[in-house]
């Protein structure tokens, strides 16, 4: 008996799909980790610490490290949560998610025992934010940012 026209276009159809699906997860995979591979750590020019390990990077970000070794006040800047750039950077760089980044940023403030980091809008006032405030840091996926310093992570 032959196949019915219906059950040979839904197979052809589910063929047809799967390949455009590995298609498009491939290209998005890719680029996902070019755009990775361009992810880094920046902070004012002021900052003297060229290398952090991802723990002192969490201490940070997180609120529990408040001043670099010579005393200056560490001011922390990210993005929006729903931020790609900021999302890769809780994922890639501090190894959490976003949620958990602001669930410990809540409990900071709410403890009293610190202030949560500066939210920016735009990637563009970030920089800005970064370049005009002393102790400063954040992340960038630029390279042609001259005015900050970039600080390399160590993989410990």
């Amino acid at each position: 008996m032959k196949t019915p026209l219906i059950r040979r276009l839904v197979e052809s159809f589910s063929l047809i799909s799967y390949r455009t699906f590995l298609v498009v997860m491939t290209i998005i995979m890719t680029s996902s980790f070019l755009h990775a591979a361009e992810l880094k750590v920046m902070a004012h020019d002021s900052v003297t610490v060229s290398q952090l390990n991802r723990s002192e990077l969490r201490q940070i970000f997180t609120g529990h490290r408040q001043y670099w070794q010579d005393g200056t006040k560490i001011t922390v800047f990210v993005l929006q949560d729903s931020d790609e750039l900021h999302q890769q950077f809780c994922r890639d760089i501090l190894q959490m998610f976003p949620y958990q980044l602001s669930r410990l940023w809540d409990q900071l403030t709410y403890s009293g025992q610190g202030v949560t980091p500066v939210r920016v809008s735009t990637y563009n006032a970030l920089i800005k934010a970064l370049e005009s405030t002393e102790g400063a840091i954040g992340y960038g996926d630029k390279n042609d940012i001259v005015k900050l310093r970039r600080i390399e992570v160590e993989e410990k």
